[in-house]
């Protein structure tokens, strides 16, 4: 990879080039108008010629080489991140993870959610994606159930225009508990910039779920997926205008657990997680020993 003091020296060399063929040219010129033999004239043009031809032939290959050589290194800092990606449930690590689910009776929610984070082993860590799942109805808009509306670290707002990646939309492996209705499935990017210098940050994420409760009178699921080492998980479900958020009677588990890789559900984990999952007005989830790699979906009813 081409370091920038390597770039430089090659920039300061071209430089230096063009500069020595400059002040030919130029002398040759200075001779041009100095002489009186059209033989002599023409010769001496034809030498210029030649040498401002050469001249644009090897500044052109040069640039061509600091471009070509540029590209090569966004792609291998490219190769990193991806590389990065793969590897960052082992870096990470949610000391808190807070998420608070607020429904309305139209249908429409809004989640924020705040966690502190650390680098134990203090890598370098640009962004951290934290997964969002929707449920939508068939034939419906793409890619509108989630809208990022805030996105900040440290107290530092970033654009949550940029903020949200489509993963993918899919039919749930359960299909029967969601009215036929399809699942999309997307990450918002934190850029937490962990690095050595700086191990821990916090951040919050506030969203907009917009239709993915418009069946809250029957039965509804709030996902929180856990793909990192996570020492505290909370979720708070409330409704608003009026409407009380309960867990549903319908449910097997009030919290089911489903396996990231396979989506497979894990019965054990679902019956250790319902446990902690209480609700009086509202419904609440507090967990101190969430598994990685995990999905959990709460199970929720409202009535007005």
């Amino acid at each position: 990879m081409t370091t920038p003091r390597r770039s430089e020296g090659i920039s300061a060399a071209l430089a230096a080039f063009v500069s020595a063929v400059l002040s030919v040219v130029l002398t040759i010129a200075g001779t041009l108008v100095g002489l009186r033999s059209e033989a002599s004239q023409r010769e001496l043009f034809l030498v210029l010629t030649w040498m401002l031809i050469a001249v644009s032939i090897v500044s052109g290959a040069v640039a061509l080489w600091i471009l070509a050589d540029s590209i090569r290194k966004n792609v291998r800092e490219l190769a990193h991140l991806r590389s990065l990606e793969d590897y960052m449930p082992q870096l990470v690590r949610f000391r808190r993870r807070h998420d608070t689910f607020v429904i309305r009776s139209d249908g429409d929610a809004f989640l924020s959610i705040t966690c502190d984070v650390e680098s134990p082993t203090a890598a370098f860590v640009p962004w951290i994606s934290l997964a969002t799942t929707a449920e939508v109805a068939r034939g419906g808009p793409e890619w509108e159930s989630v809208h990022v509306r805030r996105v900040c670290v440290d107290g530092v707002d970033a654009d949550p225009a940029v903020s949200f990646v489509k993963l993918h939309r899919r039919t749930p492996v359960d299909d029967s508990s969601v009215n036929g209705r399809l699942i999309e499935v997307g990450a918002v990017r934190i850029p937490v910039s962990l690095d050595s210098s700086r191990t821990r940050c916090s951040f919050d994420v506030e969203l907009e779920l917009r239709g993915a409760f418009t069946f809250i009178d029957r039965e509804e699921k709030c996902y929180a997926e856990v793909p990192h080492v996570t020492d505290e998980l909370r979720v708070i479900i409330k409704g608003e205008d009026g409407l009380r958020i309960s867990c549903s009677p319908f449910a097997e588990h009030r919290v089911k657990a489903t396996l990231l890789s396979t989506e497979m559900p894990d019965l054990a984990e679902s019956q250790a997680q319902s446990a902690y999952c209480q609700m009086s007005d509202e419904v609440r989830w507090v967990t101190n020993n969430a598994k990685v790699g995990y999905s959990y979906a709460i199970a929720v009813r409202g009535q007005s």
